[in-house]
């Protein structure tokens, strides 16, 4: 049963996640970035710097360090590093199940507790996927991303030569203009896909 549960449960978040993320870009990514280039008057590239930069603190007080200190006063056996350690394994998706919250008998509010832990990881999951999209933002705008992507290949010869050959009066001159040979030192990305 618990199979089918992750079977269903696990794509299903994910697309809740992606779709809420997708929403708060505008509030806590664009609007921001846009706001520092108009105000402040800085350049897109550095206007996304400091906006990640913020946004990375701000995440991490928040979701890491803040709960930490939570968990770890009402978990009687979490110190802070394990408070934190959980925190930062639960919201990298890595979760290991070695601590886990709400499981001291004895415990006040204990259902109260779970569910709060459970907003918790569902919004801190949101907050973590919100840094990666950021992070990817600044990283096009960067141009990291294109470093990391695959060189073209050494066939420049084999690119240049046409696959049919025909004479230059057996084609209309909309077929000569889109049979030009691929240029090598272009750059096609995701981005340059009109949405």
């Amino acid at each position: 049963m618990s199979i089918l549960y992750a079977f269903v449960g696990v794509p299903f978040t994910m697309l809740v996640l992606t779709a809420c993320v997708h929403r708060l870009m505008h509030l806590f990514t664009y609007w921001p970035i846009a706001l520092c280039q108009r105000r402040a008057g800085c350049l897109p590239r550095t206007a996304a710097s400091v906006h990640f930069l913020v946004l990375l603190v701000v995440v991490v007080l928040c979701f890491l360090v803040v709960p930490a200190i939570l968990f770890s006063a009402i978990e009687e056996s979490w110190s802070f590093l394990d408070a934190f350690y959980f925190c930062f394994i639960s919201l990298c998706t890595i979760g290991l199940g070695d601590y886990v919250p709400g499981e001291q008998p004895g415990q006040k509010l204990r259902p109260l507790y779970k569910i709060s832990v459970m907003v918790y990881l569902f919004v801190g999951l949101m907050a973590m996927f919100l840094v990666l999209r950021a992070f990817h933002k600044l990283a096009d705008l960067q141009g990291l991303t294109a470093f990391f992507q695959l060189s073209h290949c050494d066939e420049e010869e084999e690119d240049e030569e046409p696959i049919v050959e025909t004479g230059p009066n057996d084609q209309p001159d909309a077929d000569r203009a889109s049979s030009k040979p691929l240029d090598p030192s272009s750059r096609v990305s995701y981005n340059s896909i009109n949405r």
